[in-house]
């Protein structure tokens, strides 16, 4: 009899162990085909067709509702789409069910970062380190986070502590670089400007700018001394008259989405104007838009009387993927006439912020370049149409920052009489 009773547990327990074998058999078929529709999944929300993706996430889901990562590529797509409620709902189901997943509380992080809710990002980051105190991922994403908050001393504290945890770290070391560039409060800066024209006489007209960049806690504030030759046929390389500009620029921040540009110059000599200021509202808009709109004002000297021009500005920037679009324009009125400029800019972001090329097309002048800051209202009276490049990069641990211009001008100086103008400009910025 016991042997009897035995035999029969030895034979339903090896049924059992044969029934439990083919169902995790079953369930890794499963979860292979699962794999595969996932992979599909995640090739469409790459590639853009994010609604499509979510259908095949959902498809899963409705077999596997454990399936989180579908779950969460969902939830990341929601977000993408700037449809954050609907994101954070997918989210949330996933965390309720697994509270510790690495996945979704970096989807979380990346989400409220998205939405502009900063705080509620930092949280997250926090959330995560309480059970993964070492993951660099979610150290780098609070830097970046507090960085953004203006909390510095803060985000200094935790690149120590991701440094501590990988000295060898590159983004926490790139990370280190840029809060150290950042807080250094003192630019200094020296920029020349050169053109050369012909017709209808030789001329070379040189701007050497000397300036000082502090950064303050409201804003950037900048001290100027612009000196001016205007080199004549048969003259050597400097001309006997030589002009001083005196100048001033503020970039006072109102908050976190506009600021202003502020200007006052003064010059007591020929070449420059005698009085030059500006004024300028700068607003983000939503979709990474910046829309300005302000004034500049210039006053002439003259042996009889003196000439005051107000010239009206506005300008449309977008940045798209690693490029910057914007578009300008100056509006300058005369007698029953309005004469404009317009300028058009676009630059390619290259290894970061401060690398980029540059194509510049003009129409006109500008108040704001060499050209158009001279005392000769007659610049602002002709069409003249403009093509430059730019360069820019940094040297020195990030500390220098260059930048050459080059283009070339085809300007009306009397009605109907055209000349070709060659302009170069170097501008080097050094961080104290």
């Amino acid at each position: 009899m016991i042997k009897l009773l035995s035999l029969s547990f030895v034979i339903s327990f090896a049924l059992l162990c044969s029934m439990n074998l083919n169902a995790q058999e079953i369930d890794t078929l499963k979860a292979k085909g699962f794999s595969a529709e996932f992979k599909k999944a995640q090739g469409l929300a790459f590639n853009g067709n994010r609604e499509e993706a979510r259908k095949f996430c959902y498809r899963i889901l409705k077999d596997q509702p454990n399936f989180h990562d579908a779950r969460i590529l969902i939830g990341r797509t929601f977000a993408w789409d700037k449809r954050y409620d609907e994101g954070r709902k997918e989210l949330q189901v996933v965390l309720d069910k697994d509270y510790d997943n690495k996945d979704v509380i970096s989807a979380f992080i990346d989400l409220e970062k998205w939405s502009g809710d900063l705080s509620k990002a930092l949280f997250y980051c926090e959330y995560g380190q309480s059970f993964y105190p070492r993951e660099e991922d979610f150290l780098i994403k609070k830097i970046k986070i507090q960085q953004e908050m203006g909390l510095d001393a803060k985000s200094l504290q935790t690149i120590n502590e991701l440094l501590e945890i990988n000295p060898g770290s590159a983004e926490g070391i790139k990370l280190f670089k840029a809060y150290k560039s950042a807080t250094r409060k003192y630019s200094l800066i020296i920029q020349h400007d050169f053109e050369h024209f012909e017709e209808p006489y030789v001329r070379r007209w040189h701007v050497s700018s000397f300036q000082v960049l502090r950064r303050n806690s409201w804003g950037s504030l900048i001290g100027k001394v612009n000196v001016g030759d205007l080199v004549k046929e048969g003259e050597s390389l400097w001309s006997k008259e030589i002009s001083k500009q005196f100048e001033v620029d503020a970039y006072p921040r109102i908050s976190a989405s506009n600021y202003m540009y502020l200007n006052y110059g003064y010059s007591p000599d020929n070449l420059f104007p005698e009085h030059r200021a500006g004024a300028e509202f700068y607003q983000k808009l939503p979709a990474k838009f910046e829309a300005s709109a302000g004034l500049r004002f210039l006053r002439f000297k003259g042996s009889l009387s003196h000439k005051n021009v107000y010239i009206y500005t506005g300008s449309l920037g977008k940045y798209y993927r690693n490029y910057w679009f914007s578009l300008r324009g100056y509006f300058t009125p005369k007698n029953s006439d309005v004469s404009r400029s317009l300028f058009f800019i676009t630059r390619r972001y290259l290894r970061d912020a401060k690398q980029y090329i540059g194509l510049e097309l003009g129409t006109g002048i500008s108040p704001d370049e060499a050209r158009g800051n001279v005392s000769n209202f007659d610049t602002y009276k002709y069409d003249s149409w403009k093509i430059r490049l730019a360069y820019q990069d940094q040297l020195i641990d990030k500390r220098l920052t260059y930048l050459l211009r080059t283009g070339y001008e085809r300007e009306e100086y009397l009605v109907n009489e055209k000349r070709r103008i060659f302009t170069v400009s170097l501008k080097l910025s050094y961080q104290l």
